[in-house]
């Protein structure tokens, strides 16, 4: 599934979101999410580090567009899970500059809501102020975000390749962070998206 964030999942609309910041289809995931159902997307393969930017007429392989980074995605695929509860209270905080790997994804579905693997993800995230460089496994493959955080809460602008926008919550250590996702609604109630990135 694409990661709303940035998640920032872009990530990462329907019953659950990815990593990186926009909505997406539950199942495989595309990408703080990105922050959404997954798009059955298969994981591209990693590459050498490199966090420069790429030429703007640069070709994303994974979706046949323009190419906003040239990230190497590093992190492990990770199995999205769903749990039969309610999300935690998001912390906000502060998001620290380095380079994430997302470690999970859990679907928060409500006490009466199924439990259970829910398809895969594949998300790295590069922060460097207020700008979220996103690379996963969905399509759009690559992103390039502006993040405004206020309380507990960010919103995510996509700057490349479109201006989607995504309002998240979200708790940030000085090591990791988790952005929450609306991950819309089924028959047992309301869906949470938790994509939970690591520093590396």
């Amino acid at each position: 599934m694409r990661s709303t964030f940035l998640v920032l999942c872009g990530a990462l609309t329907a019953a659950a979101c990815s990593s990186s910041s926009s909505p997406s289809d539950t199942g495989t995931d595309g990408g703080e999410a990105d922050s959404a159902t997954g798009d059955g997307s298969t994981a591209q393969d990693s590459a050498t580090a490199d966090s420069s930017p790429a030429d703007s007429s640069a070709i994303d392989a994974s979706d046949g567009g323009t190419a906003c980074n040239t990230l190497a995605n590093i992190a492990q695929t990770i199995t999205i899970q769903q749990v039969a509860s309610d999300p935690p209270t998001a912390q906000g905080g502060t998001f620290a500059d380095g380079t994430y790997a997302m470690t999970d994804v859990t679907i928060y579905t409500g006490t009466q809501g199924p439990t259970g693997p829910s398809g895969t993800s594949k998300t790295t995230i590069q922060i460097s102020g207020d700008t979220f460089q996103v690379v996963n496994d969905g399509t759009p493959g690559t992103r390039t975000v502006s993040a405004v955080v206020s309380g507990t809460s960010v919103t995510a602008t996509d700057t490349c390749p479109d201006s989607t926008v995504f309002d998240e919550t979200f708790t940030a250590t000085t090591t990791s962070f988790v952005v929450y996702l609306d991950g819309g609604t089924d028959d047992a109630g309301a869906r949470t998206v938790a994509e939970t990135f690591t520093k590396q």
